[in-house]
């Protein structure tokens, strides 16, 4: 329980919250809780279903897209805290619990074409601690975020398995090896894919994948496969899962990946042109993940620096942000506008509204007028704009403010306040919508 003085409390009676909403504004932590916004992105979030899924689908055939998540910028910035990891992993989560029904509804797709077209989508992320170093290390993680997912009234997994048991019929109380045969003899159809079936370690994986335990099978795809393993063999699960997901009847799975710049700060040179090979070789060569899967990464300047020259060599689409001819497949998300930050800030504040109380207005104790000064002052950045509110209000306590105006703002945001005004138009800040 909060600690609670004598004469009260400034944030609870004065500011009518319960907690300083904007405390914990940290660096996106896809199993941790987040307040997710997507209205901040604007139109970028049609753009983001359009390029990355609906173009896709639209196809017969030559369903991949190798596309990104940028946010652009100039000068020395480095474009980060946009919402790009976000954007990518709560879409995600939000794409598997209906099989992209909602998305496919939104983007006016005719409903028999929405049931016959179910979708996916994983989320990854370059992390050394957890041993994730290399593509192939950081799909698999990939796959195990989608079968966690949540799906309609369990996850991705069972919903996958009840899928293919459906078209197997009476399997005599023998679901997982009912599905394990065929799933086996549809690897095999595939004769461009090089799998060494026999091996331990992905008979296992394919039991637990046919099997009905969801936890276990998790598990041991984190914690139970070597790193070795997954940096040498690591797609050759990634294959059995895709080829899995299309006996359910999955059309389609788009494969986000955060943090890309860490494979170059990882590895070793020698590491990464073998891991680029593979991803070339694998990703775009290799039939089911070639027919049926996209890879987006998350963009910016610094990264695009670590990866331009093996990407080069490798001959993969480029990325570059700027050139006209690769727009089908990038998202350039820009900073706030004066709506979409008035929005994120009432999404923060209504979290943290004592049980009854009601505000004078959404963004009480804060006003229009201070909303639009902390927009500018943190030039449309989403991260340093919730930071700022959440300095403003730990200030206001210290300073015992019962209320907040403009002029008590304005020192606390310094000098890159009262310099927006001067800016000119060779000002290197991220742009607004």
């Amino acid at each position: 329980m909060a600690l609670r003085r004598t004469g009260g409390s400034i944030l609870t009676d004065n500011f009518l919250l319960t907690d300083n909403p904007f405390a914990a504004i940290d660096i996106y932590n896809v199993d941790a809780k987040h307040t997710y916004v997507p209205e901040v992105f604007g139109n970028h979030l049609n753009e983001f279903y359009e390029k990355f899924f609906i173009l896709s689908l639209e196809n017969e055939r030559h369903r991949q897209v190798i596309g990104a998540v940028w946010s652009s910028h100039g000068g020395e910035r480095w474009g980060k805290g946009f919402g790009k990891s976000m954007l990518m992993a709560e879409e995600s989560k939000q794409i598997n619990h209906d099989l992209g029904m909602s998305m496919l509804l939104k983007m006016k797709v005719e409903e028999n074409d929405i049931t016959a077209n179910p979708v996916l989508a994983g989320y990854c992320t370059f992390d050394q601690s957890k041993g994730i170093t290399s593509f192939p290390a950081v799909l698999l993680d990939a796959v195990a975020f989608i079968l966690r997912s949540s799906c309609g009234s369990w996850n991705v997994h069972k919903e996958l398995r009840a899928r293919i048991l459906s078209t197997l019929g009476n399997t005599g109380g023998y679901d997982g090896e009912a599905i394990y045969k065929p799933l086996l003899k549809y690897l095999r159809s595939f004769g461009g894919l090089n799998i060494q079936l026999s091996h331990h370690t992905l008979i296992t994986f394919m039991n637990q994948l046919t099997g009905d335990d969801t936890d276990a099978l998790v598990g041991f795809i984190r914690n139970e496969i070597g790193p070795r393993i997954k940096a040498s063999q690591g797609f050759n699960f990634v294959h059995v899962f895709n080829a899995f997901a299309r006996m359910a009847g999955i059309v389609y799975i788009a494969y986000f990946i955060d943090q890309i710049e860490n494979f170059a700060r990882f590895v070793r040179q020698i590491q990464q042109e073998r891991d680029v090979k593979i991803i070339r070789e694998a990703m775009c060569q290799t039939s089911p993940t070639a027919d049926m899967c996209s890879f987006i990464f998350q963009m910016h300047v610094h990264a695009q620096q670590e990866i331009e020259n093996w990407w080069q060599i490798e001959d993969l689409p480029s990325l570059t942000v700027d050139d006209p001819k690769n727009q089908a497949r990038i998202v350039d998300i820009d900073g706030l506008e004066p709506k979409e930050a008035k929005i994120l800030a009432e999404r923060y504040l209504s979290e943290f509204r004592p049980e009854g109380k009601i505000p004078p207005t959404p963004l009480f104790p804060f006003s229009d007028e201070i909303i639009e000064a902390v927009r500018q002052a943190s030039h449309g950045n989403p991260r340093d704009f919730l930071r700022k509110l959440g300095e403003i209000l730990n200030n206001a306590r210290v300073d015992m403010r019962k209320t907040i105006d403009l002029a008590y703002v304005e020192p606390l945001l310094g000098e890159e306040f009262s310099e927006e005004e001067k800016a000119d138009d060779d000002s290197f800040d991220n742009p607004t919508r």
